[in-house]
């Protein structure tokens, strides 16, 4: 119990960016949601038209399956592969079946954004400290120097051996693809089990099932109080909802706010854009998008969002809202008084 308080504190503090609370708009059969702390934060499962004991065994299952996932995919367990690979130093791995999949979607992911989500992203993380409460901002040396270990291009994976292996001091961080295959993956065992109405959400990141629609409540990034809405979405399933932003985790230095998600080609926190939401019908390609567009800044991630036919909600610095042309065929976005 007091492990799942200190998470549970953890995911307050500064995990996600949008909350995403949802409600169908439509008349539903009774529903069960269950909750287990995974990733550092909160993952539930909410399961729609089956009795209670087939809606817990699947939640079960689903959870353990979660579980399975980041014993490969955290940087944080010492024993999981990813820890591992991070400790390797030039030598090559052996991984398994979801650390290879994980590693694929963010290799795609990278060559979709051109670069900017790039998994080796760790060292200028560090360097930037945001955890620690920094005093100063990294030196333009330092951050040269670290620029050299980063670039997902420089990963030798030999998907048929399963082996991956990084050039010495280079890491390694699934943050901003984890929670998102994760809940890709158990929406999946769900429908395999038989059931067809479920919501899965890992921090955020969103996955409904059924095809109906959903009333999706958005934060307001600059409202003081946690829970405030921007406004709601009205989406129709099955779909992927998935975020990111900048305005729960960052520091501040020398008075100067900084955010958790780095720029890869420069090495600085990215600036331009507070939050992003995206929207995909395939939903095992959306993991990652939402974190590589932050990345780009508002100029930049406008243009990639059409260009790339990406139904996507922006909100800049100044709080102003951009929607792309296919949002609007995906999603109802209703503003808050």
């Amino acid at each position: 119990m007091e492990t799942f308080r200190k998470l549970l504190t953890g995911f307050i503090s500064g995990a996600v960016v949008f909350f995403l609370v949802y409600t169908a708009l439509v008349k539903r059969e009774v529903d069960y949601k269950f909750v287990q702390p995974v990733m550092g934060t909160v993952f539930s499962v909410t399961i729609y038209g089956v009795a209670e004991d087939a809606a817990r065994e699947s939640a079960q299952k689903a959870f353990a399956l979660a579980h399975g996932i980041e014993s490969e995919l955290s940087r944080f367990r010492e024993d999981s592969e990813l820890a591992r690979l991070n400790r390797s130093q030039g030598e090559a791995i052996k991984i398994s079946g979801h650390f290879a999949d994980c590693l694929k979607q963010s290799i795609a992911i990278g060559d979709l954004t051109g670069g900017y989500f790039d998994i080796t992203f760790l060292p200028l993380y560090k360097a930037w400290d945001w955890r620690n409460n920094p005093q100063s901002e990294p030196s333009a040396d330092t951050i040269e120097a670290l620029l050299k270990l980063v670039g997902y291009k420089k990963i030798a994976f030999d998907e048929k051996k399963s082996t991956v292996l990084l050039p010495p001091s280079m890491m390694i961080d699934f943050g901003g693809v984890a929670k998102g295959y994760t809940v890709c993956k158990m929406a999946e065992l769900l429908s395999a089990a038989g059931i067809k109405d479920a919501i899965v959400n890992g921090g955020g990141d969103l996955i409904i099932t059924s095809k109906r629609l959903y009333l999706i409540g958005v934060q307001d990034p600059f409202a003081a109080e946690r829970g405030t809405l921007l406004g709601k979405l009205a989406v129709e399933g099955p779909a992927a909802v998935f975020t990111s932003g900048d305005y729960e985790q960052f520091s501040v230095i020398n008075s100067k706010k900084y955010g958790h998600i780095i720029d890869p080609l420069t090495g600085r926190p990215a600036s331009g854009l507070k939050s992003a939401t995206i929207i995909e019908r395939e939903i095992q390609g959306a993991p990652g998008i939402s974190a590589g567009i932050i990345a780009m800044g508002e100029e930049r991630a406008r243009s990639f969002v059409e260009n790339k036919n990406i139904a996507a909600l922006l909100v800049n610095d100044s709080g102003e809202i951009y929607m792309s042309k296919k949002f609007a065929g995906f999603a109802k976005f209703i503003k808050s008084e």
